[in-house]
């Protein structure tokens, strides 16, 4: 597959790699490494703004930002693979939604697990959402592509969980929250595109019931 035809087929996967280089490039400004402060001041999740100072566009805007060179290569490598996967089979507003909607859950999940003043910041919640809809297209498909995929997705698993359990600050409450969010959205968009509305409202309820029961338990955790 030529690169013209990736373009075509996965602009939202290159839209985001783009995106998140250039708001590192300006998280990291001359040092070329950027501050905690810095961090915060850009949008970072921390869970005594979000909770005490009700500043919940920080569950969106920390997926867009990282701690380091390493952080965010990592995280655009497994963006593009996840991309090739996940965005020409569901399509691109599909992908997007899915990418959202997971890394949304895993601040969620995060949310209700981590100390107030713990900063969290990185894509790895989202990409894990793409991980979530790999399994549920795997679980759609036969024979080689079921293989294919499964294959990939345990390459991209065992990658990030070497990291998860190797390098310090990682979170890996936001993986498993973010699995969790894409695997409920990508059976939505499944449920939805064969016409099974029941199904689809029992997989969207469940995202939305699941999401209430985590806002309303770091609430009163911290209440």
């Amino acid at each position: 597959m030529g690169r013209p035809t990736q373009v075509r087929t996965m602009p939202a996967t290159y839209g985001l790699l783009a995106l998140l280089l250039v708001i590192f490039l300006a998280e990291a400004g001359i040092s070329g490494q950027p501050s905690m402060t810095r961090l915060v001041a850009m949008g970072a999740q921390v869970n005594g703004y979000v909770l005490f100072g009700g500043q919940w566009w920080r569950l969106l805007t920390s997926m867009f930002l990282h701690f380091s060179w390493t952080h965010i290569l990592l995280n655009g490598w497994s963006l593009y693979v996840m991309g090739q996967l996940v965005e020409p089979a569901i399509g691109t507003r599909n992908f997007l939604f899915v990418y959202v909607l997971g890394g949304i859950f895993g601040a969620l999940l995060s949310l209700a697990l981590y100390p107030l003043n713990v900063v969290m910041v990185g894509a790895s919640g989202a990409i894990f959402g793409l991980l979530g809809a790999t399994a549920v297209i795997a679980l759609h498909a036969g024979g080689p592509v079921r293989a294919y995929l499964l294959r990939w997705l345990g390459v991209i698993l065992v990658l990030n969980l070497g990291f998860d359990f190797t390098l310090p600050g990682i979170g890996v409450w936001d993986h498993i929250g973010g699995f969790i969010g894409g695997f409920l959205a990508a059976y939505v968009v499944y449920a939805a595109a064969r016409g099974r509305t029941m199904l689809t409202y029992a997989f969207g309820g469940a995202y939305v019931v699941l999401a209430a029961f985590l806002v309303t338990y770091a609430q009163r955790m911290t209440g």
